[in-house]
């Protein structure tokens, strides 16, 4: 199936995108929350968390697709929104004591839908834009991974994308490639995007549950490789 005819179809379905990217806005600004949570942040810095983890992905897509006004700039009620969904969080949380492993495997379930829904969004967009398919992937997993690069970056972390961890950019490529394959047969965009939905969160989960992980092209232990960071710094 051409682009054209991707970019086509995908036009008719302009209330779908916006459904999947609100979703996305919402879910990510949680998982930034609770991530703010453990770190015993107030309203301010709480809400800022939220936002970056919320924005960041969709901004950088916006701003190399020369997307202007920025998707959250448009849509103001999604800052509206992310704000008293944060009062909301932090009046309830005040209320709740989290056990802490499952606090762990909550936001873990919430990153792993951000992280699909952004993906499949990001990938949308680039397609509506006909950018090549390769590259519409691309943007897919930026888009889906920026917003909590700067989440933990923000939080003096390392972010997960950067650490020789579990699955977690490739589950968004990966995903990316089913929804443009579900694309390429004429199915629903619905319905391809729910696929690859679907694709990025079980991959996600499977991951961690069973600690999958790229291969390692170099000795773990080897004298000559650089490393600034002990592997106990960086876990």
């Amino acid at each position: 199936m051409a682009l054209d005819a991707i970019a086509s179809q995908l036009e008719k379905f302009a209330e779908l995108q916006y459904f999947v990217e609100a979703s996305a806005v919402i879910v990510s600004a949680l998982s930034g929350m609770i991530a703010a949570r453990e770190k015993q942040l107030d309203i301010v810095g709480t809400y800022f968390i939220a936002f970056v983890t919320a924005f960041g992905g969709g901004t950088l897509r916006d701003l190399l697709l020369n997307r202007r006004p920025l998707f959250w700039v448009s849509h103001q009620e999604y800052p509206i929104l992310i704000f008293v969904l944060t009062i909301l969080f932090l009046s309830c949380s005040q209320h709740i004591t989290p056990v802490k492993p499952m606090a762990r495997k909550s936001f873990d379930l919430i990153d792993a839908l951000g992280l699909a829904l952004f993906s499949i969004s990001g990938t949308s967009y680039a397609l509506a834009d006909r950018i090549p398919a390769f590259i519409a992937v691309l943007f897919g997993v930026i888009t889906g991974v920026f917003g909590g690069v700067l989440r933990d970056i923000t939080l003096v972390q390392i972010p997960c994308i950067f650490r020789q961890s579990t699955l977690y950019a490739t589950c968004s490529f990966l995903g990316g490639w089913v929804y443009l394959l579900f694309m390429s047969f004429k199915l629903p965009p619905s319905f391809a995007g729910a696929t690859g939905f679907a694709t990025v969160v079980v991959m996600r989960m499977l991951a961690l549950h069973y600690n999958l992980r790229l291969p390692v092209l170099y000795a773990k232990d080897s004298p000559d490789s650089f490393s600034p960071l002990s592997r106990k710094d960086i876990q």
